[in-house]
């Protein structure tokens, strides 16, 4: 089988469009055509030499497409459907998987450092050569081989808004809801109103916090937060400003979106004692955080992080599934400009330069 696909070369380097060869798949797997992916943060990291990972590669993880092929030994799919791709199945052996825990999965984060599947083949190559994947997944192309465990039906939401819930959407809503369980009345921080930051947002409404703070230095991100359902937008100058007025005790549960250490410590500052901070975004590798003791000793803070929402992904999504049915969770307003693959380039640069909603791939 083959495919055309973005493939990835290094930093400093432009994608280029390939025919790649794919391993045909094997009996547990599925052949998904990609309607539309997400360019995320992490696939940003790559790009920019903050992740360094083998290449050649086909990055994207955010995807959402139509079932073209099933293997002898899958069910519950069939050629039509429509799926969510996502990039944690569990292996079921780990003991973070075992727990119910597949993002944490041991086997699956040194496969994306290997730039591997979970079982540690890549299924693409190029003149006989390796081609990585990215994330464990490798969806910016035209169509994918990927285990049944990875493709999630999703059926009566736009491939196009529904491409969201492949990462940014379980990512955001998930640390809210699943990581740190916001009650109703409390009071939300924000750091960063990026992909991410505005399923926090959301998440953060749909737990019925009371006051939710939203800080971007990029204005329509600000203005995307604020429909979405933030109680007050600011930019970074003006945030202390204001939480003195809303939350001057700090707030009840602060959220980093960003995942740089400036960002993490400013959400862990401004987190009342007693309250909980949670680290959502990626930092580069290498990153450190350089945090005074006495906001955990004499404050009582907590401080913790979040993978892919802190819940399986086969549970989280029939749980968003329901709030989108609902209209409480929104989708549409979310999605940026879209590119079909031969721009991926101009698609990078649009992600890189800070577009308010996500940029997405139309293979």
């Amino acid at each position: 089988m083959k495919t055309r696909a973005a493939v990835f070369w290094g930093p400093g380097r432009p994608f280029t469009i390939e025919e790649l060869d794919v391993r045909e798949p094997r009996p547990d797997e599925v052949v998904v055509r990609m309607v539309a992916v997400g360019i995320c943060g992490t696939d940003l990291h790559s790009v920019k030499g903050e992740f360094m990972r083998p290449t050649p590669s086909v990055l994207g993880h955010e995807g959402a497409g139509i079932v073209e092929e099933v293997g002898a030994e899958v069910s519950g799919l069939v050629p039509g459907d429509e799926v969510v791709l996502s990039w944690a199945p569990s292996c079921g052996e780990c003991a973070d998987c075992r727990r119910g825990r597949p993002a944490a999965c041991t086997r699956l984060h040194a496969a994306i450092g290997a730039g591997t599947l979970v079982d540690g083949t890549t299924g693409l190559s190029l003149n006989g050569e390796t081609v990585y994947r990215g994330t464990a997944t490798g969806c910016l192309a035209e169509r994918v081989v990927v285990t049944s465990k990875v493709a999630l039906p999703v059926a009566g939401v736009p491939l196009r808004d529904a491409a969201l819930l492949g990462c940014a959407a379980l990512t955001g809503v998930g640390a809210v809801l699943f990581a740190a369980r916001v009650a109703p009345g409390s009071s939300v921080l924000v750091v960063g109103g990026g992909g991410v930051g505005q399923f926090v947002v959301q998440g953060a409404r749909i737990a019925g916090a009371s006051v939710v703070v939203a800080v971007d230095p990029v204005e329509p991100r600000r203005a995307q937060a604020l429909a979405l359902g933030a109680t007050l937008v600011v930019g970074p100058d003006e945030l202390d400003a204001a939480l003195a007025e809303v939350a001057p005790e700090g707030v009840d549960h602060s959220f980093d979106a960003v995942g740089d250490p400036s960002t993490t410590a400013t959400a862990l500052q401004l987190t009342r004692s007693g309250g909980c901070a949670v680290i959502v975004g990626l930092p580069a590798t290498g990153a450190r955080l350089d945090l005074e003791p006495a906001q955990f000793i004499r404050r009582e803070k907590w401080l913790t992080g979040t993978m892919y929402g802190s819940e399986d992904p086969a549970v989280a999504l029939p749980v968003l599934l329901d709030h989108v049915r609902a209209g409480r969770l929104k989708l549409a307003p979310l999605v940026g400009p879209s590119y079909p693959l031969a721009e991926i380039n101009e698609a990078i640069e649009a992600s890189l330069a800070g577009s308010a909603g996500r940029v997405l791939v139309t293979p």
